[in-house]
């Protein structure tokens, strides 16, 4: 009996495994997208000149087509697929797509993944969820999106501005005014101290 249990169980413990090829290129996807987005930080926002935005558009645009690639062989992925790290450099990618009908189609998924512990986030769907809504021209409701403007971190419109950070805390984001100093810090326009890890 304890030789059948076992045999029983050896299967889904090799269907379980994570397909580290798959994991492996949706990493270097991700890096290629931090590189460039590291490099535009160094810059410093006065200096991000229209080479840097042209490479980065260049990197998004050749990732979302590798990523729509990938869905369409796969479906979403999920943990057991690829990993924490698989999808979450993933989602890196859907984020920063240009393709907005591609992320507006991609929602309800992530969303579905979210409830079913799939390997998405609250923060994740909060960020996609208001890219979204900016994109439509509507109001975001977690206050993910900000611009950088002459200098200043500028939040996009909110809906309900005043609860924001109730609905903040439900999807694991911090407040509203730390997640500003964050951004400020990010990219050099403020020093905050007791940011400090």
């Amino acid at each position: 009996m304890r030789c059948l249990i076992i045999f029983g169980l050896f299967p889904l413990f090799t269907f379980a495994q994570v397909n580290t090829a798959l994991q492996e290129t949706l990493i270097k996807m991700e890096s290629k997208d931090q590189h460039i987005r590291n490099e535009m930080i160094s810059a410093g926002w006065q200096n991000i000149t229209k080479e840097l935005v042209a490479k980065q558009t260049e990197i998004d645009e050749a990732n979302t087509a590798k990523l729509k690639a990938i869905i369409k062989k796969h479906s979403w992925v999920t943990r057991e697929l690829v990993g924490v790290e698989g999808v979450n450099a993933a989602f890196l990618i859907l984020q920063h797509s240009t393709d907005i009908a591609f992320k507006e189609r991609m929602l309800p998924i992530l969303k579905q993944s979210y409830l079913q512990d799939g390997g998405i986030t609250g923060q994740q769907v909060a960020l996609l969820t208001d890219r979204v809504l900016i994109a439509k021209g509507k109001k975001q409701i977690y206050g993910t999106q900000a611009d950088l403007s002459k200098g200043h971190i500028v939040i996009s419109p909110i809906e309900d501005e005043a609860n924001v950070d109730k609905r903040r805390a439900e999807m694991e984001l911090p407040a509203l005014a730390y997640y500003k100093k964050l951004l400020e810090k990010a990219y050099g326009i403020k020093d905050y101290p007791e940011l400090e890890h």
